[in-house]
């Protein structure tokens, strides 16, 4: 009977993995989109809230540790005509930097 049981712990383990890795990949697109969403009322662009997507992720090491850097991807509509695109890093949860192609040149903000 022991050896059924032996086989759920680690099936668990595993999935609660994975539900943890799905809720902190959820809620930093929520974030991505939040910061995205910021950066184009600032400049006065109309952000297309369903491009902003995940574009890469790699684990670098922190101040803590292991971190996971996600790059995102995001169009916008600088003039309601033309399209352009912009990128996001987060650190973690925390964002360190934004820029876009914007139609008088790119623009770069530090946010770490």
């Amino acid at each position: 009977m022991s050896e059924p049981s032996s086989s759920v712990i680690p099936a668990l383990l595993l999935l609660s993995a994975l539900g943890l890795w799905w809720h902190a990949s959820t809620q930093a697109l929520d974030r991505a989109r939040q910061i995205a969403r910021n950066f184009c009322q600032r400049q006065q662009w109309q952000l297309l809230d369903q491009t902003v997507s995940i574009q890469s992720r790699y684990a670098r090491r922190g101040g803590y540790g292991l971190e996971l850097v996600r790059r995102y991807r995001f169009d916008f509509c600088p003039d309601g005509a033309s399209r352009m695109t912009g990128g996001l890093l987060l650190r973690g949860n925390r964002p360190l930097r934004i820029w876009a192609d914007g139609p008088d040149g790119k623009i770069v903000e530090d946010l770490g």
